[in-house]
């Protein structure tokens, strides 16, 4: 079950006594990008809170991907974040039933779809400062296809993420127009990635597996130095909550 934070006026939010099993979908001030968000159960607004954001893979399954994550949250004060991001893969993304955009968001996405996520997601951690005391730096994680998202996030923007943990991830270099960033926060930026050991996705392994080497060394030559990798052992193909919450949970600490 979800709790959010309803906007009454300018600085004046309320936590609903009756929660329902339905999710507010929002909308990022100041950018049309929507995301879900789903609040630790002992939320309040005398301290701020770690907030993971979650890229959801090409399946854009985005409520069902942040229940995965809400279940293996438990006691864990974190704030999840699912943004209704595009860039996640996939040819066709556009007729996801999932989506919830209008004919303008959807004109401005195609102009500059890299752009309009990640602009988004600053805009959303943004938005989870302000109205959820999120704290500054985000923790991130995607899987499969969301890892297209994830990585170019990763590497032009290192200053917003306080931690990744990519789980069976893609990539192939997109979103990677801008360049990549010489923010010395990524020296020792913690990056963990996460592999099962499944047919599918194991050394020597098939495309998931080869394309999360590849990021790897690709993080190592742009300035990454504090990139591990660790081996969900018995897992199948999926996002990985539980150990990618434990290892920001670790960090947490």
């Amino acid at each position: 079950m979800f709790r959010f934070l309803i906007p009454l006026t300018a600085g004046a939010l309320i936590v609903p006594a009756f929660v329902s099993d339905a999710q507010e979908l929002r909308t990022a001030a100041g950018h049309p990008i929507q995301y879900y968000v789903s609040l630790p159960k002992d939320w309040n607004g005398e301290r701020t809170w770690p907030v993971v954001i979650i890229i959801e893979a090409a399946e854009r399954e985005f409520l069902k991907t942040l229940n995965v994550f809400e279940k293996a949250r438990g006691d864990r004060p974190f704030i999840l974040v699912t943004p209704l991001v595009t860039t996640n893969g996939g040819a066709n993304y556009r007729q996801a039933e999932t989506y919830h955009y209008s004919e303008e968001t959807w004109t401005k996405i195609q102009e500059n779809r890299c752009g309009f996520d990640f602009d988004g997601i600053a805009a959303i951690a943004a938005d989870v400062r302000k109205l959820y005391h999120g704290q500054s730096r985000y923790f991130l994680t995607g899987w499969e296809a969301g890892g297209h998202t994830v990585w170019a996030l990763l590497f032009g923007h290192p200053e917003q993420v306080r931690a990744a943990a990519p789980a069976v991830t893609n990539y192939a270099a997109r979103c990677l127009e801008g360049g990549f960033s010489n923010s010395p926060v990524r020296v020792n930026l913690p990056v963990r990635v996460f592999q099962v050991d499944t047919e599918r996705d194991k050394a020597p392994g098939r495309y998931v597996y080869m394309q999360s080497q590849e990021a790897m060394k690709t993080a190592r030559e742009h300035g990454f130095r504090n990139v591990t990798e660790r081996v969900a052992a018995g897992k199948t193909h999926g996002p990985l909550a539980d150990e990618v919450l434990e290892y920001f949970a670790e960090l947490a600490r």
